[in-house]
């Protein structure tokens, strides 16, 4: 299926769905976005190194609620 044909395709299915359907469809795309911007890579690879010695030192991890707050 060309690239036309998936866009056209798409926009039928989103056109047909109800408003919180299509917010959770831009949350998505704004998502996949997001994993492509350098800053974010960045941020991602800090964390996973600060998570690798925390873990080396015998230290807690941070829940997931707690990056949820940093991130927002």
């Amino acid at each position: 299926m060309g690239n036309t044909a998936l866009k056209d395709r798409l926009i039928k299915e989103i056109g047909e769905m109800p408003a919180d359907k299509v917010q959770e469809v831009l949350n998505f795309v704004n998502h996949l976005n997001l994993k492509e911007d350098r800053w974010f890579i960045d941020l991602v690879n800090g964390r996973t190194g600060l998570a690798a010695s925390d873990k080396s030192a015998g230290k807690r991890f941070t829940s997931l609620g707690e990056l949820q707050k940093e991130y927002k």
